[in-house]
């Protein structure tokens, strides 16, 4: 039924459509997309529309009926692209403009980030898409960093360790990167950690970290961000707080501090355990 109601969105008269009707439409769009049912999406597009995915030296041009027939990927929860940011930046005479930053996910598993850029023009007193361009970021999103951009940084590096990639969880360190553990004689450098980390990830038998609530701070000049998150862990939930710093125009992370959580009234037996 909220397919039905957003379709009478996208054939009203472009006058008097709010950018938030807009916003919600796309995000129903990849509701739709996610579900990976192409009946459903036929009725966001134009006829004519063409998908163009850019890469950095040139356009690859999908119809439509390519595009549908990667839909069933969707369907069976192979594919899934989650969005981080979505923008209206124009919103005027028939025409309209959509951004969005997404991230994502094959079998589950964060693959990368990028954007979608949407242009959707009324045509029969019908509001649709009539061009997609989609891109890849390698290297972040190309745009001032926010709460949701930082998270895609954390929410990879977390991932990194679940999927045994130790070179991309140890590049994203600083150099004087300082990791502090739940035990007490764990105060670990880059390279103490590393040598530590090494045979877990090689045995694949590491952590699999799971975000509940994450908070972003940051500088004037946004050279220094830090954060305090709630994660789920074998050790029940923990609490992780941390500093990233650019480095040569990249997000690096110079400090970890993992803690476990005890309930004050819990404390008294905690203590006495601990004096054993």
């Amino acid at each position: 039924m909220r397919y039905l109601g957003l379709l009478s969105l996208l054939m009203c008269s472009f006058i008097g459509f709010s950018a938030e009707n807009l916003s919600e439409m796309m995000r129903t769009f990849y509701d739709a997309l996610n579900k990976g049912d192409s009946t459903d999406m036929v009725d966001y597009f134009h006829p004519n529309c063409r998908v163009k995915h850019v890469g950095d030296e040139d356009v690859w041009d999908l119809p439509l009926s390519e595009f549908f027939g990667v839909c069933p990927k969707f369907k069976s929860d192979y594919f899934s692209e989650d969005i981080n940011q979505l923008k209206v930046y124009e919103f005027e005479s028939g025409l309209a403009y959509v951004d969005v930053y997404f991230d994502f996910y094959i079998e589950g598993t964060y693959s990368h980030s990028g954007l979608d850029h949407f242009c959707l023009t009324k045509r029969g007193g019908e509001l649709k898409i009539e061009s997609v361009y989609s891109s890849d970021f390698s290297d972040g999103f190309p745009k001032k960093d926010d709460k949701t951009s930082m998270d895609v940084y954390l929410k990879k590096w977390h991932n990194d360790v679940a999927v045994f990639d130790y070179d991309a969880y140890f590049n994203f360190m600083s150099d004087g990167f300082i990791y502090l553990g739940t035990d007490p004689g764990e105060r670990w450098t880059k390279a103490t950690f590393s040598d530590y980390c090494k045979p877990y990830f090689e045995r694949k038998s590491t952590w699999d970290f799971k975000t509940n609530w994450r908070n972003w701070y940051f500088s004037d000049d946004q050279s220094i961000a830090w954060f305090e998150e709630s994660l789920s862990t074998q050790m029940e939930e923990c609490r992780g707080s941390g500093v990233l710093k650019k480095v040569n125009g990249e997000w690096k992370i110079a400090h970890y501090n993992l803690a476990v959580v005890i309930e004050n009234e819990k404390m008294k037996k905690f203590i006495r355990l601990r004096r054993k």
